[in-house]
């Protein structure tokens, strides 16, 4: 007979929202018996308007393991998923950036619908130019037409240049992701790079790295050397079971390249589990108004933040687990909105490395830096992977009645399609057998 366990709320969210669903539920709860609780019309983004995303450098030579590890405090996966070849020639120059100014270059796009999923090869996703095609990483769904496309929060196409110009007239940008996508950081790598192109000096922010590890960012930009695996072991990366870090990369890169400052973003474990335990009486005056937790979401978005974390987890979570969680997610997108802030005030902007649901602007990091800094603009930006091989952009929730709560939208393949709620539901009822 099955039974409702307590998953204590500070380690359940530590990941965000959003990444359970790449597989860490059956993470978080692995010897733990719980009980349980794709038509509208769309027009293809015209050939300059698409993301063309070459992936990394060294050819045949070069490879990332795309990680699926839950980072819940334990370490990270001891059996990655396989490797893919990526392309050359992308981690020296900005793809977004060449995009952007490549409109009377653009060639006749083909119909991405009539491409083959090669299973042994990297798969080109669309072409845009006759001799150069772009590569994406993540190969699931790769010939749906949504693909590369860039779209407004209300539906309508948009383009990278339009993207790009709004960017660079925000104080902060934050680019939602979800975490094991390669092709998510290379597109969030690429946008930092183009920034610092323009002009603009932005302090990135990372929802992956704790308060505690400041000291370890500010030594390493003072040591000057540029050691990435240095700074992933100085940050425990690993450790903390965040996906390979080979795949997160390319933003880092784009930091030392273009001489940019970082910043730790997310709450220290310490902190989460506080407040998990004794909800806002576990926090002194200074730190609930730091988080912006002195007041309540209105009752529609903490209805929503509920459903949303109980879809995180699969709907295995107590309901008396919801709440507390609910609080430690709203200190989190708090401690993100203080980190931007206080970047800003240092580089003059900032952009913010996290997961998709922290991006959100009606209840999430926007938010909060909307009610904190009422003349400053933000540009939020998610990105999407597709579902299946068809579809609309309104079948993710992009319409002009109902906009969603994001600025930009940006299409990619999906990386992992394997349905770990299923496979979790099915190992808990063999356990309560």
């Amino acid at each position: 007979m099955g039974r409702f366990v307590w998953i204590p709320a500070g380690i359940a969210v530590f990941a965000g929202l959003g990444y359970a669903a790449a597989g860490n539920v059956e993470r978080i709860v692995a010897n733990l018996p719980l009980a349980a609780t794709d038509d509208a019309t769309f027009v293809p983004p015209k050939p300059d308007d698409r993301v063309r995303l070459p992936y990394s450098r060294g050819g045949g030579d070069t490879f990332v393991a795309i990680a699926t590890a839950a980072p819940f405090g334990g370490a990270g996966s001891t059996d990655p998923q396989p490797t893919i070849s990526l392309d050359d020639d992308a981690s020296s120059v900005s793809e977004l950036a060449r995009l952007a100014a490549a409109g009377d270059r653009a060639a006749e796009t083909i119909d991405v619908a009539e491409l083959a999923v090669d299973d042994e090869a990297v798969v080109t996703a669309t072409k845009l130019f006759d001799s150069d095609a772009p590569r994406w990483a993540s190969r699931h769904f790769v010939e749906n037409p949504l693909v590369g496309g860039v779209f407004r929060g209300d539906g309508l196409p948009s383009s990278a240049s339009a993207l790009l110009e709004e960017a660079g007239a925000a104080r902060y940008v934050l680019l939602g992701e979800i975490h094991d996508n390669p092709d998510h950081h290379r597109l969030q790598a690429d946008i930092v790079a183009d920034l610092a192109h323009a002009g603009k000096t932005p302090s990135v922010v990372f929802e992956m790295v704790p308060e505690r590890f400041s000291t370890a960012l500010e030594s390493f930009r003072d040591a000057g050397d540029g050691d990435l695996e240095e700074l992933a072991r100085q940050l425990e990366w690993t450790e903390r079971g965040w996906p390979n870090f080979s795949i997160y990369r390319p933003i880092f890169e784009a930091v030392v390249e273009n001489d940019l400052t970082m910043a730790a973003g997310n709450l220290d474990e310490a902190m989460v589990g506080a407040i998990s335990k004794g909800g806002l009486e576990a926090l002194s005056a200074v730190d609930v108004e730091r988080l912006s937790l002195n007041g309540s979401l209105p009752e529609t978005q903490s209805a929503e933040l509920a459903d949303a974390i109980r879809d995180a987890h699969c709907g295995l979570m107590p309901d008396a687990a919801i709440e507390p969680m609910s609080v430690v997610q709203r200190a989190r997108d708090g401690a993100l909105a203080d980190a931007l802030i206080g970047a800003a005030r240092e580089s003059g902007s900032a952009v913010l490395i996290a997961g998709s649901g922290h991006v959100r602007k009606d209840r999430a990091v926007p938010a909060i830096i909307a009610a904190r800094e009422p003349d400053s603009k933000s540009v939020s930006v998610q990105m999407v992977e597709v579902s299946g091989s068809a579809g609309s952009q309104a079948d993710y929730g992009l319409v002009q009645d109902a906009p969603a709560p994001y600025d930009f939208t940006i299409f990619t393949p999906r990386a992992d399609v394997t349905d770990h709620c299923a496979e979790l539901r099915e190992r808990m009822g063999r356990a309560a057998d």
